[in-house]
Formats: C-alpha cells, structure tokens, sequence
C-alpha cells in the first residue's frame, strides 16, 4: 500500500499586508466620501451647506450649473479692445488645444518610435539617442531658450508653437512606443512588402492596428497632461490664456480672476469642476476596452 503524504501549504498572516490593505480601504473610502460630497454640493447653494454639511440629498439644483455658464467670464484683448470670454468657448478651447495635441503628439511619437525601432542606420540612431538625452534636461531651465525659438520661428502665441514645445515634456512615450515595436516581428513587414505594399502601408495598415491598446492609452494620457495643463498656454500662448479653461479655473481657486476678485461661489466652482471632469471621464469610457484588453486582441485589419 503507498502512502502519499499530501502537503497542506498554508500562508502566514502578514501583519504588513493586512495593516496595508486596511489603509488602502480607509483611503479609498475617504476620497470616495468626498467625491460623493463634492458631487451633491455642486448642487446645492452655499447658504444650504452652511446650514446643513452633510445633508447631501436636501435642496437640490441645477443653479450652479446654469451660472457657470453667466458667471465664469473674464476679458481677453481682442482687436485693440477687450472681448468677454464665457465658460463655454474656454472649453471649447481647451478641448481644441487638448485633443489636437493629444492626436498630434501620439501619431509622431508613435512614427520617429517606429522608424528608430525598425530601421538600423545612423539617422534612426542618431533620434534615439537624442530622445533619451532630452529626457534628462530639466524643464524650466530650458523655459527660455524654448520661448526665445518659438519666437524666432514665430510659432510663439500660436497653438501649433505650443503642441510642439509640449512634445519635449512627454518624451516618455516614445520609450514606451520605442519597446513596443521592438517586439513586433518584420516578418509582418516583409509580406507587406512581398505584396506590394510601401513603408507607408507597413506603419498605417499593420503596425498600428497591432498597437491599437498602447496607442489609445497613451491617447489617453496625452490628453489628461494636455487637458490639465495651464503652464504651456500661460508661457507659450500669452493673448490666449484667458481663453483656457484650466488656467481660468486655478485663477478663480486662487480667489481672483484677470478682470478681479472672483464673484464665482465655491459651489459654482464644484460645478464648474465636474463639468471640466466630464471629457476625461467620457474618454476613458470611449477607450476602457482598448485600454484593458490585451495586446493580442490587436490585429492586422485589411
């Protein structure tokens, strides 16, 4: 008669991993209480939430929302005189600056990564390594020589001068992009090439589509850097700023706008932030399959 003798492995309890798991519950418990909080006094009058904090679920409006779009104005400099610039067409703006930035910096990242990674020759080395260096420069030591080339190439105050001076802030992605298309076989390339087809039909009908998941979450996060950014349009867009919803929204955080002290509630303010909030949210939800689901659900579309 044989005997097995069955092994019971039991893991240890991990004081650690418990202690770590119970701040990591309390943390987010907390900033979901205040998201649900924030989101009810976006809501609500300011008069309401002195009187009752945490009566999220009384006195319930659309007011904060309907003056966001009366309130939230400033002036901008407009043909030797002065225009007034609602909430609507900063947003309109942002999302101009945004998603064109967004569309522009992931398609070239994703081109010069493909072209390095693909091609050995002294010109794709050459951009690699001029990449990498750039990733080590600082950023604001190099604020006045970039203002001074946008200058002389007269793209400062333009919004394709700004996408491109924003292009050296997110290097990062082509590292990303960079390893992807390391890993791709050329065998792929070379039945493109048998039949026909150019450089042009490799990157745009094969490559791409494989790299459809990396493409979109980098869409992504162009967009959130883009989105949130106020710096840029404030250093390299100085006649536009008032026109970005961002930089407009950390004025009036601060307690004043260009024009003066902000006559914007803090609840018109929540308002106004969930609203600002909406593009990404809507995005993410556009894009969560692409951004979840695996590499090999990416395929070579005729």
């Amino acid at each position: 008669m044989i005997c097995s003798n069955k092994i019971v492995s039991r893991k240890k309890f991990n004081v650690f991993e418990a202690v770590t798991m119970c701040l990591l519950v309390v943390y987010g418990l907390a900033v979901l209480a205040l998201i649900l909080w924030g989101f009810s006094a976006s809501f609500r009058t300011y008069a309401s939430i002195m009187q009752k904090p945490w009566g999220i679920f009384s006195d319930l409006g659309f007011e904060n929302y309907v003056g966001v779009f009366k309130d939230f104005k400033t002036l901008k400099e407009y043909d030797g005189g002065f225009k007034t610039v609602f909430f609507e067409e900063m947003f309109f703006n942002s999302l101009l600056y945004a998603g064109g930035g967004a569309v522009l910096q992931t398609l070239c990242t994703a081109a010069v990564a493909y072209c390095t990674a693909k091609y050995d020759n002294k010109c794709s080395k050459a951009i690699h390594y001029i990449v990498i260096v750039t990733l080590a420069l600082p950023i604001v030591g190099n604020l006045a020589s970039m203002i001074t080339v946008t200058k002389t190439l007269g793209l400062y105050d333009n919004i394709v001068g700004s996408w491109i001076m924003k292009f050296g802030f997110n290097n990062i992605y082509y590292m990303i992009f960079y390893a992807f298309f390391k890993k791709i076989s050329w065998e792929y390339a070379e039945s493109a090439f048998l039949d026909g087809g150019g450089h042009y039909t490799v990157f745009f009908r094969i490559m791409m589509p494989l790299s459809v998941p990396i493409i979109a979450t980098i869409f992504l996060l162009n967009f959130i850097q883009y989105w949130n950014d106020f710096e840029t349009p404030y250093m390299f867009l100085p006649n536009h700023t008032t026109s970005a919803v961002m930089l407009y929204m950390s004025i009036i955080g601060g307690g004043g706008t260009w024009a003066g002290p902000s006559p914007v509630e803090i609840t018109a303010q929540l308002a106004a932030a969930f609203m600002v909030f909406l593009p990404i949210f809507i995005l993410f939800l556009a894009f969560k399959n692409k951004i979840m689901g695996n590499l090999s659900e990416g395929g070579i579309k005729g």
